[in-house]
């Protein structure tokens, strides 16, 4: 069913048997009229001439019989004396033949015919065996007319013809309707992209328009929901702003330095996340316009910039050509992804603070980023649950190790704002590997 895995196929299979069979139907009803009009047309002029025939050579001696009928016969016509009548059962058009020269002749004549047909056409020629009164068998050989009304059908062609105007303006007709149903379908899969993008149009027929309403509604709502959830939260932070910093304020009169030191750093860790769960709702990409991004480049610039802090970067790969991506967006993508693999992966000591590995790979269809580090791995229960916000591989509430828990869900947001995905896998040597997908020509806009 691979094949038909579509609307318009299924619908156009059913239909196009459907056509078929009524083809089927409709010859095998003209057929059978067509022998039933072929009997009528031929049986009634020789119904009579078999008749008149019959009366005269039962008012004619026996011996003259002969001579008589060399005298009737024709070049339609011929008969012949016989000592015994025809055997067997006609069919078909011989069938209504013989059926409507008995009712002609009489039911003091037995009548049998037999006959000669082409291929899938009417007979060409009949054999008609009638009795007389005193028992005497009469053959008359009659040669049907070669006549363009009684020749094999010639209508087939024109039948399939109409049949493939038919199944091509079927097939036309059902992208017709499908068509919105695609439109509904792209207009989906770029919601989960940016709910601000344009509205579907609301056009076609009623029940299409329906749907593109409610979808409408849908989105306007969503995005009124999210809009809502991101002001309230950013007037939150802004009012947070003031009573922290009245906070790290008076936190630089405390006479104890152990103690202001460990305000200070909660107060940083509040500010911290404030602004990265404010990234992780106003997703950045949604600031940005799509460009043809220099990956090689971005890639070798966050190589660096990790070298600078302490950590070791590897590099393998290239990518063929730019990609139509956004510069910020991406950038923090990736550089959430290393700041990840460096913060759990180990160094040569077996601490925390490893390097991380970047493989790239390029097809035409897909780029594809492999930052792999040589960590203890994740139980593969809990892959999937690491993009949850606020979800941390690390199971200690120090933050300086386990982060906020957002780096990998705003890596995801912003590569499935690009059409693509982040997915995460253990590595068999040892370590995880988190693999960014990003397709070319994608949406970005």
């Amino acid at each position: 069913m691979k094949r038909f895995d579509s609307i318009t196929l299924r619908v156009a299979a059913v239909l196009l048997l459907v056509l078929l069979a009524a083809q089927w139907v409709a010859e095998w009803l003209y057929q059978e009229e067509r022998e039933r009009v072929v009997s009528h047309l031929i049986a009634g002029p020789l119904g009579q001439r078999l008749s008149m025939v019959a009366d005269k050579l039962e008012r004619t001696p026996r011996p003259e019989r002969e001579d008589l009928l060399q005298v009737l016969n024709s070049p339609r016509i011929t008969f012949t004396l016989a000592a015994a009548p025809l055997s067997g059962t006609p069919t078909g058009t011989l069938r209504l033949l013989q059926a409507r020269l008995s009712e002609t002749l009489g039911p003091q004549r037995q009548v049998v015919v037999a006959g000669d047909t082409e291929k899938d056409g009417p007979p060409t020629s009949a054999r008609i065996a009638f009795t007389l009164s005193d028992g005497q068998v009469v053959i008359a050989a009659h040669h049907y007319p070669n006549d363009s009304a009684l020749a094999p059908s010639r209508h087939l062609p024109l039948l399939t013809g109409y049949f493939l105007v038919i199944a091509v303006l079927a097939l036309l007709a059902l992208r017709w309707a499908v068509h919105p149903l695609q439109r509904l379908a792209q207009a989906a899969d770029a919601l989960g992209r940016d709910l601000g993008g344009a509205p579907l149009a609301e056009t076609g027929p009623r029940e299409v328009r329906q749907a593109a309403h409610a979808f409408n509604t849908m989105q306007n709502r969503l995005a009124s929901y999210l809009n809502d959830r991101l002001r309230i939260l950013a007037a939150v932070s802004h009012d947070l702003k003031t009573p922290i910093t009245r906070l790290k304020l008076r936190s630089e009169m405390l006479a104890d330095t152990v103690q202001r030191e460990k305000f200070l750093h909660d107060l940083d860790d509040m500010e911290t996340m404030i602004a990265a769960t404010l990234d992780f709702l106003r997703g950045e990409s949604r600031q940005e316009s799509g460009v043809l991004l220099d990956i090689n480049a971005l890639l070798s610039t966050l190589r660096d910039d990790m070298q600078a802090l302490g950590s070791t970067v590897d590099l393998r790969g290239e990518a063929s050509r730019p990609l139509l991506a956004r510069p910020q967006a991406l950038k923090r993508c990736l550089a959430n992804l290393l700041d990840n693999a460096v913060r759990y992966g180990r160094n040569a000591g077996g601490n925390a603070g490893g390097g991380a590995h970047i493989t790239v790979e390029d097809s035409a269809k897909t780029l594809t980023l492999h930052i792999d580090d040589n960590g203890p791995g994740i139980a593969e229960s809990e892959l999937e649950h690491l993009f949850e916000p606020f979800r941390r591989g690390e199971t200690s509430r120090n933050r300086a190790t386990g982060g906020t828990g957002l780096g990998l869900a705003i890596a995801r947001n912003l590569a499935r704002a690009h059409g693509g995905d982040v997915t995460l896998t253990n590595r068999p040597e040892g370590g995880l590997r988190a693999t960014l997908a990003l397709p070319r020509g994608g949406n970005t806009g």
